[in-house]
């Protein structure tokens, strides 16, 4: 070894050349385990952290089988979480159910106290679920002895909860933005609009952004509830920003998507589709995805939105995106799920649901999971065993 350094010390263009592929060849295999270690990542809140930006790490390569199919007892609400090893959801009729992700074996059921419509976020062994209608619309769920620690009237809430270390914070259709304690259930502030909420907040840097049914983008200080700044748009905002790399991504019923400065509200670029958008994006830094009511799907450059590609389903793109390294996952009102390439658009996979789709996929590991609105639960791998579970 000594004898083979110092021949190379006779040539340093050589040497130089050797050490830095020593030294590449270290930091790729660096990263590759950081990405490995991420393969297992949970998946806490819509959007699967507290920056809505539906996008992650897998491994998972189209085409998939489906492993199992679980049957739920009503049909399942919009959100997936998937947290070690164990999938929840929340099903019309007001249960709450846990799956094992590796059987798709139910490990536990909750009858939560309304049955309506809700959704759900997981913070530290706790659930967290928010309520359509009822006299109480917001509570906190020990997971562990299946009782809740709180649960109060927030108002009815049509969005998804985002819970951090520092509190709940919700977007109501009582036209209010609020923060409650997360220990207690006690607000925090609330901010009063002028139209209702569908869309959910969204928070990087201490800034909470949320759009409103008048079209209004807000952005607040999550400590405060001060306002930061607000940008107004040509119609509805119903869906939910996705913040990446200090930019706002968020779609308008006016058929606009909107790229906007987190600190600032400055726009920075915007694109115009054929048809309005509904539900939230998803962008990995480089590249953000969204879908339109005419089934289209548009993959655009975060830098500038230029348009890279577009995909068209038969009919409304009813999900959000999932930016899983090369491969973008959605759900359509034509009861498909589709995995697409990231790089081109061109269709890799789809499954055929017996109902319409309206629950964005989720990752786990190995897992792709989905669901359909005739209330089955869908596990999908890249060497799936089909089953039944129930």
């Amino acid at each position: 070894m000594f004898r083979i350094f110092r021949h190379y010390t006779k040539h340093p263009t050589i040497l130089l050349f050797c050490i830095l592929l020593i030294l590449s060849c270290r930091k790729g295999l660096r990263i590759e385990e950081e990405l490995k270690d991420n393969a297992h990542a949970n998946w806490t809140l819509f959007g699967g952290q507290s920056e809505r930006g539906n996008s992650m790490y897998s491994g998972l390569t189209p085409p998939l089988e489906t492993a199992w199919v679980y049957k739920a007892t009503s049909a399942i609400g919009p959100t997936l979480l998937a947290v070690d090893g164990l999938v929840y959801f929340v099903t019309l009729d007001g249960r709450l159910d846990a799956v094992d992700i590796a059987t798709g074996e139910r490990v536990n059921r909750l009858k939560l106290s309304a049955q309506t419509e809700g959704t759900c976020a997981y913070f530290d062994g706790d659930l967290y679920v928010a309520y359509r209608y009822g006299e109480k619309t917001l509570g906190r769920i020990d997971l562990a002895k299946g009782k809740y620690l709180w649960n109060i009237d927030a108002g009815d809430i049509a969005s998804e909860p985002l819970v951090t270390d520092d509190g709940v914070f919700v977007s109501a259709l009582y036209k209010h933005i609020d923060k409650y304690d997360l220990t207690t259930g006690d607000k925090k502030w609330r901010f009063e609009t002028e139209d209702q909420h569908r869309s959910s907040p969204a928070l990087s840097d201490g800034i909470l952004v949320v759009g409103c049914d008048n079209g209004t983008i807000y952005a607040l200080n999550a400590d405060s509830g001060k306002l930061v700044w607000k940008v107004q748009s040509g119609a509805s905002v119903f869906a939910t920003p996705a913040i990446v790399d200090q930019s706002v991504f968020v779609g308008s019923a006016d058929s606009v998507f909107y790229a906007l400065n987190l600190k600032t509200g400055e726009e920075l670029w915007r694109s115009k589709v054929e048809a309005p958008i509904i539900q939230s994006a998803a962008g990995n830094g480089e590249k953000v995805v969204f879908g339109s009511t005419d089934g289209d799907i548009t993959c655009l450059s975060a830098a500038t939105g230029e348009t890279l590609w577009r995909f068209s389903a038969k009919s409304v793109v009813s999900t959000a995106p999932l930016v899983a390294s090369k491969v973008v996952y959605f759900g359509s009102l034509d009861n498909n799920y589709y995995a697409l390439d990231l790089e081109n658009g061109e269709e890799l996979w789809r499954f055929t649901t017996r109902g319409r789709v309206r629950t964005s996929p989720v990752i786990w590991g190995d897992y792709l999971l989905g669901a359909s609105e005739d209330k089955f639960l869908f596990a999908f791998s890249a060497s799936g065993e089909r089953a039944s579970k129930e």
